[in-house]
């Protein structure tokens, strides 16, 4: 005979609590202790419990799926960051759809029409840069967005947002303490990159000479920023980068013209990817906490589609990392 499929009222009947409960944990929403989620959960878990998401969506107007829209998968942290906002929507019975749009506003709009075509509850986007507009026309119309680490104010819009200027700071901060007075930086066009240098040029202060070079976000970008950058500030003696591949780049340039890191030029970059660990030598990083970025945009997303709060800018504790490159 074959298996029959756990049911709500199964997870219900062994946990000892209400299907309302059950139902409320599934679809992530508030009144309950973390005790009983946490043996919910548990439940789900061992009787392979599996939320029909369709009849949810007849009876609450609901389809049970989000996107995510990210921007440059050359970058592992999309990737990455992709892991942890899957497994935080798994485990809240929502089923997540991903998109990419290489930073494109027409490839973003493309994409953002297309899950709105299939029924999608909500977006979390990482957005092309000068889209904001686009953003608030797909909010006005009733599509709940959670901006990730871009400010985007409007109607049915949340943020959240990783401490960049601390970040900068404590970067900035910790290159200085390791006697460097001429510090560059490397990144590229986009609205993320553009923010995280601007937080390096105010932790530089304005009696630092700001030494900037611009390319694509990738290592061999990172390799031909550091090529130029070096090139007009031969005296250059610490790099920090807007992203960890950009970072690596840069320690392949430096590395392969002789230069010691970091007894010469000492680096740090920004997100902590996980081969930044295992190069040589070993990059020093700002570390953000993808999984917790994850777990607290599908949080946003659900609260917003819950109806209970909207236009919310939560900001998420960034950390610095030393290694040897620094």
């Amino acid at each position: 005979m074959a298996r029959r499929d756990a049911t709500l009222h199964d997870v219900a009947r062994k946990v000892g609590v209400s299907t309302r409960t059950v139902s409320r944990v599934v679809r992530g929403e508030q009144g309950f202790s973390a005790e009983t989620e946490a043996k919910v959960r548990a439940a789900i878990e061992e009787l392979g419990y599996r939320p029909n998401l369709l009849a949810r969506g007849l009876v609450s107007g609901r389809s049970g799926t989000i996107g995510l829209v990210g921007g440059d998968m050359s970058d592992p942290f999309f990737p990455e960051l992709a892991d942890g906002v899957q497994r935080a929507a798994r485990d809240r019975g929502i089923t997540m759809f991903f998109g990419t749009m290489d930073n494109e506003p027409d490839r973003q709009q493309s994409v953002l029409d297309s899950l709105v075509s299939h029924g999608a509850d909500g977006v979390i986007v990482f957005p092309a840069a000068g889209t904001d507009e686009q953003l608030r026309g797909f909010a006005e119309a009733g599509l709940r967005i959670v901006s990730v680490d871009h400010p985007v104010t409007g109607h049915n819009i949340s943020a959240v947002m990783s401490d960049i200027t601390g970040g900068a700071h404590a970067a900035v901060g910790h290159l200085r303490e390791r006697g460097r007075s001429r510090i560059g930086f490397i990144g590229n066009a986009t609205s993320v990159a553009q923010r995280r240098r601007g937080a390096y040029e105010a932790a530089l202060g304005d009696e630092a000479e700001v030494c900037v070079e611009l390319d694509e976000a990738t290592s061999s970008g990172g390799i031909a920023a550091t090529a130029r950058l070096i090139e007009r500030h031969p005296d250059l003696d610490g790099i920090f980068a807007y992203n960890d591949v950009m970072a690596i780049g840069a320690i392949q340039h430096l590395t392969a013209s002789g230069r010691r890191i970091p007894d010469d030029i000492a680096i740090v970059g920004f997100d902590d990817i996980e081969v930044g660990a295992f190069i040589t030598p070993p990059l020093s990083t700002v570390r953000i906490d993808r999984l917790r970025l994850g777990r607290t945009a599908v949080d946003l997303l659900l609260t917003m589609m819950n109806g209970e709060r909207t236009e919310v800018t939560t900001l998420l504790p960034v950390e610095l990392i030393v290694r040897s490159s620094s």
